[in-house]
């Protein structure tokens, strides 16, 4: 089943506010969660956190230099997607923050 533009948009906007792809396929179940998962635009928080964990315990015993680069490369670009995520969510945060303090 193809996913509506509308509902792609919409679980896209809940990715980038941190819901993960299980909470978006339980709020969308007419759609299959591996659907979901290869349709929106990038990873979650927390997949995005077990990658680089993942990344991290593979320098440990990986021995070509070439492929530990790689490796904490991956890594440093998952870290900066993380931190720009954080800055927009702190940032909307903080509007909310002043709305409700009118």
């Amino acid at each position: 089943m193809t996913i509506k533009k509308t509902d792609l948009e919409k679980m896209n906007e809940l990715l980038a506010n941190g819901t993960t792809i299980s909470n978006i396929a339980r709020e969308f179940p007419i759609y299959d969660y591996w659907e979901i998962y290869w349709k929106v635009n990038d990873h979650s928080f927390l997949g995005k956190k077990r990658t680089i964990t993942n990344r991290i315990n593979s320098l440990a015993t990986e021995r070509s230099l070439q492929v530990r680069e790689e490796l904490a490369a991956e890594a440093k670009e998952l870290l900066n997607e993380l931190y720009k995520r954080l800055k927009i969510n702190s940032e909307k945060l903080m509007k909310i923050d002043r709305v409700l303090r009118k």
